[in-house]
């Protein structure tokens, strides 16, 4: 009687134990027929997608590396940029150290406080000071409420050539006015570096 069961479902194409991998077997082999049929295609659209990943990939690494160039060229053309503006001040404040020397060994307070006060508008400078070398005191400044104090910065004010100071992001070009036989007084020009 078994027999005969198995060849009555035999007949019918219904194997009980095909039953539960049939809907499988006709997928894979459905699956298999479309890649065989759509190879091309499917290869195509593989590798275009191969080349989009990549070209986006390519473009973010290339985002980044242009903004570290950009960052780079901005920061060396300030620093440029800082280092003329500063070299053209130092400059400056030797010349100007003359006009200052003419007019103390004058006494023209009057002229040389007009000086200073062009010489701040002119330059850029944020600040301009002439102080006292033998007792430190500020006699003419660009910023009238420091005159008559003590300069308390460290300084050394037995300086002979022009130097230039970079502290707490100030610059500060340190320029000695020279009388016949000594330092009459010190030029302090201060400029505040905003990097």
């Amino acid at each position: 009687m078994d027999t005969e069961e198995n060849n009555k479902s035999n007949e019918t194409g219904k194997d009980p134990e095909r039953k539960t991998n049939t809907p499988n077997v006709k997928s894979k082999v459905k699956l298999k027929s479309y890649f065989k049929k759509n190879l091309v295609p499917l290869l195509l659209a593989f590798v275009l997608l191969v080349v989009l990943i990549w070209s986006s990939i390519r473009i973010s690494v290339d985002a980044k590396r242009y903004e570290n160039e950009k960052t780079q060229l901005i920061t060396l053309y300030e620093t440029q940029m800082d280092s003329l503006q500063v070299k053209h001040l130092e400059f400056a404040s030797t010349v100007f150290s003359w006009s200052v020397r003419s007019e103390l060994l004058r006494n023209n307070v009057e002229n040389l406080s007009q000086l200073l006060t062009t010489f701040v508008k002119e330059s850029g400078a944020d600040l301009v000071q002439l102080v006292n070398p033998e007792n430190k005191i500020i006699l003419l400044s660009s910023d009238k409420k420091f005159e008559g104090n003590t300069y308390n910065q460290n300084l050394d004010f037995e300086i002979e050539n022009t130097v230039v100071f970079k502290q707490d992001g100030v610059i500060r070009i340190v320029t000695p006015v020279m009388g016949f036989n000594s330092t009459i007084g010190i030029l302090i020009i201060e400029l505040k570096n905003d990097n």
